[in-house]
C-alpha cells in the first residue's frame, strides 16, 4: 500500500504495515504487509467484494494496531477461481472529511520555541544528513552543555476540539529518547502534557500516528494546543540527536 495526498496535505510518507480484509457480513483478518490473502470462491461466491483498510501502529506500539481512520478503505471486487492468484497495488489518500492542519515541516520556517528553561534548541537545518524530504528538517543536539529541550510550536493555538478523532503524523530519528506532547492551554493556565517517549531509531528515520484524543478528551477546559517536545541528556554520546520532520494534525 502506498499514500497519495493532496497539496494542502503535506507529506505523503507513511507507515502501513498490514491490511485489514473485510467481506460483506464478515471480518477475514488483519495481515502483515507484504500479506498473502486466502479467499474461498466456495465461501464467497466467484465474484467476491471485499474491503481493504490500511492498518498503522497507534502510537508506535504493536499491541494497538488498528485501521488508521483517516486512510479510505478500499472495496474491490474479484474474479475467483480455485488456485487462482492476483497481486494488488494499492494507493489510499484521506477520507473526505479529513481536516489536516499542517504544523510544521520546516520548509521555510519553524515554530518550535524553546523554553526559559531549556538549554538546547530546535533549529532549522538544511544539511542532508539530517534532512528526511524537501528543503529542511528540525534538529537538536544534546550535550554536556545543553541538557535540556523544553520547546513547543510558538503561539499556533490548534483548535483540535472534535468529537472524532485527533491524531498526530510525524517523522522523526533520534539517537536517544525524546517525548513529544500537546500544551493544554486557556485564557488562564496551560499545561504540558507529555504523550509518547520515542526510543532511539538507530539512525532510520520512522513515522508515528499519535492519538491525541484521550488528551484532549481529558482537557474540555482547553481553548486550544501547542505541540510539545521535550529530551533530557542521556549521557550515551558526547552529543546526542534527534530530527524531526512534517507535524501534521488530523481531525474530523
Amino acid at each position: 500500500m502506498e499514500v497519495t495526498t493532496e497539496e494542502d496535505q503535506g507529506t505523503n510518507s507513511h507507515r502501513i504495515e498490514e491490511v485489514w480484509v473485510y467481506t460483506e457480513t464478515d471480518v477475514l483478518g488483519a495481515f502483515p504487509l507484504p500479506a498473502d490473502i486466502p479467499l474461498s470462491p466456495e465461501q464467497l461466491g466467484s465474484q467476491a467484494t471485499i474491503t481493504l483498510l490500511a492498518g498503522i501502529r497507534a502510537n508506535a506500539v504493536s499491541a494497538s494496531r488498528q485501521p488508521y481512520p483517516f486512510y479510505e478503505a478500499l472495496p474491490t471486487t474479484l474474479q475467483l477461481e480455485y488456485g487462482g492468484r492476483d497481486t494488488l497495488d494499492l494507493t489510499v489518500g484521506y477520507i473526505e472529511e479529513t481536516q489536516v492542519i499542517l504544523a510544521e515541516d520546516f520548509e521555510s520556517a519553524n515554530r518550535f520555541e524553546m523554553a526559559s528553561t531549556s538549554t538546547a534548541e530546535v533549529v532549522r537545518t538544511e544539511d542532508a544528513e539530517w534532512v528526511f524530504e524537501g528543503l529542511g528538517s528540525g534538529y537538536v543536539e544534546l550535550s554536556a552543555d545543553a541538557q535540556v529541550l523544553i520547546a513547543s510550536t510558538n503561539e499556533q493555538q490548534y483548535d483540535l476540539s472534535s468529537t472524532g478523532p485527533v491524531w498526530l503524523e510525524m517523522n522523526y530519528r533520534c539517537s536517544q529518547q525524546f517525548a513529544v506532547g500537546l500544551a493544554a492551554a486557556n485564557a488562564v493556565n496551560s499545561s504540558r502534557i507529555p504523550i509518547l517517549v520515542l526510543n532511539p531509531t538507530e539512525g532510520a528515520w520512522k513515522k508515528i500516528y499519535l492519538d491525541l484524543g484521550p488528551v484532549i478528551r481529558t482537557t474540555p477546559d482547553a481553548s486550544h494546543y501547542e505541540i510539545i517536545l521535550e529530551a533530557y541528556y542521556d549521557n550515551s554520546q558526547d552529543v546526542t540527536t534527534v530530527a524531526i520532520d512534517n507535524f501534521k494534525l488530523l481531525r474530523y
